[in-house]
């Protein structure tokens, strides 16, 4: 799913940016500052949908939802901090999917994006491996198991089995070694003094040795040699 947000302001960017990234960790986000700069992105690419603030830069929001609907196959969510009657007239005109005010609450975001997905053609699977997704990115560091993990979800292990291999083209496990491979060179990166006996229990491997050979298989490089690359660059 690729998705485009445009906003002005930085943190409301930000903010976005993370609360679509903590329910759909899957999705490729971009972001604009303004209808110039979101225009060279739809002549690059495709995206199936676009949050747009009514208040840019230059041409505003609703003009600039006018003209992706008449030249491109995306939706539009228009976002803006002032509950006016006539904004939301032109939204409706303008067959927006929904038009909510700031400050964004995550529930309502939610519903929102669950309904596009519901729109064009987004199902319980998708529902169900974005939420498993969800959990590991958060709790990446935590004794995580597919059978815990569907129970959570109320499906069977069997089932959610198939279907994450089918939607991430990767088993659970190789998901969730790789996922953890990564936070490990982050945290070696950011803060490359920490022994690695804690950034192995910091990042989810049984100990050191665990950290060590998953590290490898992934990289091909064991975390001291990571690190002493990232020393010479």
């Amino acid at each position: 799913m690729k998705v485009l947000i445009i906003d002005d302001e930085y943190l409301e960017l930000e903010q976005l940016t993370y609360l679509i990234n903590q329910r759909y960790p899957s999705w490729d986000l971009v972001t604009a500052e303004d209808a110039a700069a979101a225009k060279k992105f739809l002549k690059k690419d495709n995206y199936q949908l676009a949050l747009i603030d009514i208040h840019i830069p230059g041409e505003n929001g609703l003009d600039l939802c006018a003209y992706i609907k008449e030249n491109y196959d995306t939706e539009c969510i228009m976002i803006t901090a002032f509950q006016d009657f006539n904004y939301a007239r032109q939204s409706i005109k303008l067959h927006v999917m929904d038009y909510l005010i700031k400050p964004i609450i995550a529930k309502e975001l939610y519903q929102t994006l669950d309904q596009f997905l519901e729109s064009i053609g987004g199902n319980k699977l998708s529902s169900d491996i974005q939420e498993v997704l969800h959990i590991i990115h958060q709790q990446y560091n935590k004794k995580l198991s597919l059978p815990h993990l569907a129970e959570h979800i109320h499906v069977s292990p069997t089932y959610l089995s198939k279907k994450f291999k089918e939607e991430k083209k990767e088993n659970f496990q190789e998901y969730l070694l790789r996922y953890r491979v990564e936070k490990a060179k982050e945290l070696i990166k950011s803060a490359p003094h920490l022994p690695m006996g804690i950034i192995a229990e910091r990042t989810g491997f049984s100990s050191q040795n665990h950290l060590s050979s998953s590290f490898k298989k992934i990289t091909h490089l064991s975390p001291s040699e990571y690190k002493d690359a990232l020393g010479n660059v």
